[in-house]
């Protein structure tokens, strides 16, 4: 390489003095990183590599993300540390030329310090007598972004051709330092961390390298560009390249030197979204699947050894410790937690994904929770009442959770409920509010006929009520298949004696001696066959009446009417009183069309399997009939 080459690089370069002055060695020379690049044969040496807004999320809000930085040498070439090395087995000895280049990193919010040697190279004169260690470091702990970035960093560059100055030393005790590091790994809290470091810095205060006026030695020291940088839609990672050379000497004259690549020494900072989660193919975190034992057993290392998220939570010293151990079943006690858990897992450093991946399994052990989180399914099928639906919504756990929390748990793949969601939960309530109504309106009026203990208004109530295309208003089609409880004799007209009072038949005048006495007209029994018969809502009454009806359950629509644009069955249960022709009682089916009774029919409660769907579903179109009524029947 020409001495012009040279001098055009920014070399931080070690001024050795040989004191073997004819036995050749090599020194170590950097580039520092630049982003003005004014040498054609140069490189830059200072990239922003972008990022982007996780999907399904608009900006990088900083709590999206956490951020480490890293210090990574990569060799270039054949090493040429070696060239030119022809003994196999060097004897190292302490010599005369060091150099280390070591970074120290802060970050004032979250008074976290640390330093760490990113290499050490030491040598004697001859080829073959060198040490060079640079391994990969991590320089901080996992940091949430709108945390790190705040990261400072310099660096300062050593180097000594004297052996009273013990770089090696210096080294030694700021890996001693950072070996802190090592303990916190993924998970930690930052400010856990900042606690841990704090504490060593004051027990193991840094010892301060002392160099000799005479002793020819060289050091720098310059800062690094912020780590990262975010805003709006655009991210960009800063990564810095210093360029390392080995430089030959040939004496003492260091123009006549030749310097040749060794590698690339790069610190960057790396970004995750979740340390608690397993990541999706789209970058984004996934907490399906989970518990509350199974997230809150996740091990976080720290300090003092590894503990467990969950005790990580109790043992902190935060004024809003919360109880991970609260009373399932109050929906204000669970609020109350929720918010607290909020406040403290942030204050440990967990972006918005572990925490709310963490409090969302935390609230699934309350039932508010899952009402609030109702799905439409479910909806359709349980036929939950609108006034059941805005009874869930009430309870949102607004004081603890917003908007954004809801859209995270959602991206993370976990059933919850959006506005948008109740907006279409609530218009299907309503669409199943009016599919209901007709049924409704006919289920209040026929009970009230049922209720009623007197015979003529009870038939001056049903009479409006139906309706049936053969034979027209006040008229009903009846169909049995509750059995023979009489039902016909119910049907069956009142005979002349039951009209008649005992007074008016002893005392009714006599035909006269010469006038034929007519036959006694005798009415034709009642027989309903199977397709049922139509009766008259005088005959319907005195059904009723006999019937001695005594409790009655609300009525439901059949479940294979569910799914359909209208309903036009429903069904009721009913109990009858003591001296009933119909022991304990039965069913009641009614069919209608544009607000009247088209037909009737007595049932068995197992008729169409109505017992089961009952057991089955208690609840359909907000009427709950409650399995014991169902005891009542038989």
């Amino acid at each position: 390489m020409s001495i012009r080459y040279i001098s055009s690089l920014k070399f931080s370069l070690v001024a050795s003095v040989m004191l073997m002055g004819c036995a050749p060695t090599r020194q170590i020379a950097i580039d520092y990183p630049s982003a003005q690049v004014t040498d054609p044969q140069s490189v830059q040496t200072t990239r922003a590599h972008q990022f982007q807004p996780l999907p399904g999320f608009q900006v990088i809000d900083g709590d999206d993300y956490y951020v480490r930085l890293i210090s990574e040498f990569d060799f270039k070439g054949d090493n040429v540390l070696k060239k030119g090395c022809n003994n196999i087995t060097p004897s190292y000895e302490k010599g005369d030329l060091s150099s280390t280049l070591i970074f120290t990193v802060r970050n004032e919010g979250l008074k976290f310090n640390n330093e760490a040697a990113a290499f050490l190279y030491e040598a004697t004169s001859g080829k073959c007598n060198f040490k060079f260690d640079a391994k990969k470091i991590t320089l901080t702990p996992w940091m949430r972004l709108d945390l790190g970035k705040e990261t400072l960093i310099d660096y300062s560059f050593y180097s000594s051709a004297n052996s009273d100055v013990n770089v090696s030393g210096l080294v030694s005790d700021v890996t001693n330092a950072s070996s802190l590091l090592a303990l916190t790994g993924v998970g930690m809290g930052v400010a856990v961390v900042g606690q841990f470091a704090g504490q060593w810095a004051k027990i193991n205060p840094p010892l301060a390298t002392t160099v000799p006026a005479s002793v020819k030695h060289s050091s720098e020291s310059h800062s690094l560009p912020r780590i990262v940088d975010f805003s709006g839609k655009t991210g960009a990672l800063n990564e810095n390249i210093f360029k390392v050379y080995a430089v030959a000497e040939g004496g003492v004259n260091l123009f006549g030197s030749d310097a040749e690549p060794l590698g690339e020494l790069k610190i960057y900072p790396e970004i995750i979204p979740s340390l608690l989660l397993k990541t999706a193919a789209d970058g984004v975190p996934d907490a399906r699947d989970l518990s509350l034992e199974e997230i809150g057993y996740s091990p976080i290392k720290s300090g003092t050894g590894e503990i467990k998220l969950l005790q990580l939570i109790e043992q902190s010293k935060h004024p809003a410790k919360p109880n991970l151990k609260p009373n399932w079943n109050s929906y204000q006690e669970m609020e109350d937690n929720c918010r607290k858990i909020k406040l403290v897992m942030k204050d440990l450093g967990f972006n918005k994904f572990d925490r709310n991946a963490f409090i969302y399994y935390y609230l699934t052990n309350n039932g508010d929770w899952k009402n609030y989180n109702i799905s439409l399914k479910k909806i359709v099928s349980d036929q939950t009442s609108l006034k059941v639906m805005e009874s869930y919504r009430s309870k949102d756990f607004g004081s603890c959770l917003t908007v954004d929390d809801y859209t995270v748990m959602k991206a993370m793949g976990l059933p919850v409920n959006l506005p948008t969601d109740w907006k279409q939960i609530e218009e299907l309530s309503q669409k199943k509010e009016q599919f209901f109504l007709p049924l409704k309106s006919i289920e209040r009026q026929l009970i009230a006929v049922l209720k009623n203990p007197n015979k003529t208004e009870m038939e001056q109530q049903i009479f409006p009520l139906l309706a049936t295309d053969k034979s027209g208003g006040g008229t009903v089609l009846l169909q049995n298949h509750l059995g023979d409880f009489g039902l016909e004799k119910l049907l069956a007209p009142p005979s002349i004696d039951s009209v008649l009072s005992p007074s008016e038949a002893t005392t009714a005048v006599p035909p006269a001696a010469t006038s034929p006495i007519p036959a006694p007209v005798i009415p034709a029994p009642i027989v309903i066959p199977g397709e049922g018969v139509i009766v008259s809502a005088r005959q319907l009454t005195q059904a009723f009446s006999g019937l001695a009806i005594n409790e009655l359950s609300c009525a439901r629509i059949l479940s294979d009417q569910l799914g359909k644009s209208t309903a036009n069955i429903g069904v009721l249960l009913f109990t009858t009183k003591d001296g009933s022709p119909r022991a304990k009682g039965g069913a009641m089916e009614f069919e209608f069309s544009a607000g009247k009774i088209t037909r009737i029919a007595f049932q068995s409660p197992t008729y169409r399997d109505f017992e089961q769907e009952v057991l089955d579903h208690p609840e359909i179109g907000g009427c709950r009939i409650d399995p014991s009524f169902l005891s009542k029947l038989h």
